[in-house]
């Protein structure tokens, strides 16, 4: 086995973090060196790993901003042109001082793509979401028409960096918002994907990457009392949404079902009072340990909790607050796994005659614990972390040569 330098190259996002931490921490396990790059606010998370950390020098927005701008397409896209207008020319000189045998980005770190083409090093592009390209059937004519609209306005700047970072770059480096590479692994399983003539030999399907050793922080959660158990989660960025806490408590107070509600560490629960007396309610609870004893899941849909809740077998309501989580929601809805509720912008908003009425339905449906053990089963076998490593390794093995050791 070669061992390699690799600069893994990221944004500041829970969502597309997450699944690299047990990645990049078995590539160090392996002998591999590992400079990853990301804001400030997530040096702990990952130099847990016992990756090299490395910040951004210049501007780059909170885990906040990056979920704020996510709710739209338009607005996520023009956030990422901004990033790659900031970090570009910085990245490439960084890399000509590092000499990484390999770069591994995210898909959305256009820097990434075009540091590794200007420099010529080989690249690998990590996928934490649908590819969209050639996805048919995604979101429906009237959504992808809605978007079309708000789009129009904002082409001009687009078409302004496009025609700058050419100028800057080259134009066999710069491509679109959104480009991969020669290896691109996708972090979902291929029949849980939807239906797709886009992705070919270059992608790589290889599951959620979940392991609990990676999250932080580390406690123990075990349900009491017996009957059905329902989490409730909007996820670590979109949690201070008291009016819809307000409509489960309203929808569930007499429910026959104990409810584990999950309200992110910036929520002043006392303010929630009154609780229903079915309701636990905390700042943080270790998902992966709650999905586990669970018979539904009411989430926001982000695509690791989605992943979570299917790799257990647990039916969702999924309530999305944002674009990306739309797409993850109707995928779900779409195999049978779940429902889809709140999809009309402005996302989010439903009654709690709507919860309720769902929830009866997917406790009572049992093909949606079918589907979702089954699409879980799909998650499962698809290898998760350590495929990931696997695939990354051959790469190295094929494209990156180290000479041995005399």
């Amino acid at each position: 086995m070669n061992m390699a330098k690799i600069a893994f190259i990221n944004i500041p996002a829970h969502g597309h973090t997450n699944p690299t931490l047990p990645v990049v921490r078995e590539l160090v396990n392996n002998g591999h060196e590992v400079l990853y790059y990301s804001s400030e606010e997530f040096r702990d998370k990952i130099s847990k790993t016992g990756v090299e950390f490395r910040p951004y020098k210049h501007w780059m927005p909170s885990t906040k901003e990056v979920s704020e701008r996510m709710h739209a397409m338009i607005d996520a896209s023009l956030m990422f042109i901004e990033m790659s207008e900031t970090h570009t020319a910085w990245m490439i000189e960084e890399m000509r001082r590092e000499q990484p045998d390999l770069i591994i980005y995210d898909t959305t770190c256009m820097w990434g793509y075009i540091t590794a083409r200007v420099l010529g090093i080989p690249s690998i592009c990590s996928i934490t979401h649908f590819v969209l390209d050639g996805s048919k059937s995604t979101l429906g004519f009237g959504a992808i028409f809605r978007h079309f609209l708000t789009a129009i306005p904002k082409l001009p700047r687009i078409i302004q960096w496009k025609r700058k970072m050419t100028t800057e770059f080259g134009k066999d480096n710069v491509g679109g918002i959104t480009e991969y590479a020669d290896l691109n692994i996708v972090f979902t399983s291929q029949e849980f994907h939807p239906e797709n003539d886009f992705t070919d030999e270059h992608f790589h399907f290889v599951g959620p990457s979940i392991d609990e050793t990676t999250r932080d922080p580390a406690q123990t959660f075990q349900l009491t009392g017996e009957g059905k158990a329902v989490y409730i989660s909007l996820g670590t960025i979109n949690n201070l949404k008291s009016d819809f806490y307000r409509t489960a408590f309203e929808a569930f107070c007499d429910y026959p079902a104990q409810f584990i509600l999950s309200v992110g560490k910036n929520t002043d629960i006392a303010a929630l009072q009154p609780i229903p007396d079915n309701f636990t309610v905390y700042p943080y609870v270790p998902q992966l340990q709650v999905l586990q004893q669970v018979d539904a899941f009411i989430t926001h849909g982000g695509m690791n909790s989605v992943h979570e809740g299917l790799y257990y077998g647990v039916p969702e309501i999924v309530v999305p607050q944002q674009m990306e989580q739309l797409l993850n929601g109707f995928r779900v809805n779409q195999v049978g796994a779940g429902i889809l509720l709140g999809e009309k912008a402005p996302y989010g908003r439903v009654t709690a005659s709507e919860l309720r009425s769902l929830l009866d339905k997917i406790l009572s449906d049992s093909s949606y614990k079918q589907q979702a053990e089954h699409y879980g089963k799909t998650l499962r076998d698809a290898g998760g972390y350590p495929q990931a490593v696997r695939e990354i390794e051959a790469y190295i093995n094929q494209h990156v040569m180290t000479p041995e050791p005399a």
